[in-house]
């Protein structure tokens, strides 16, 4: 699964969540500098959370949201929602 989100107006940027259920890879890069780069192989929490600053002039926070279930997480739908400043601007599922 793979969600691009442009960030800005004058001043854009790119961030790039990529996440790969079967192997529990995942990356978050941001104009192709990499972010977040890890393997998920075991989690306790149901929601694992990201946030970064985006921008030099024009300042954003970004924070990526991904849920899972209880049970059998790596079988069932798994949302992500990417947010800009506290507003939702995406969401995909994995």
């Amino acid at each position: 699964m793979i969600m691009t989100v442009v960030v800005g107006v004058q001043e854009q940027h790119t961030v790039v969540f990529s996440f790969d259920k079967v192997w529990g890879r995942l990356s978050i890069t941001v104009d192709g500098q990499s972010v977040v780069d890890t393997v998920r192989v075991v989690s306790l929490s149901r929601v694992a959370t990201w946030e970064f600053p985006v921008g030099w002039n024009e300042r954003h926070i970004v924070r990526i949201e991904k849920h899972r279930a209880a049970f059998f997480a790596g079988f069932r739908p798994q949302p992500v929602y990417a947010y800009v400043n506290g507003v939702l601007v995406a969401q995909n599922s994995a």
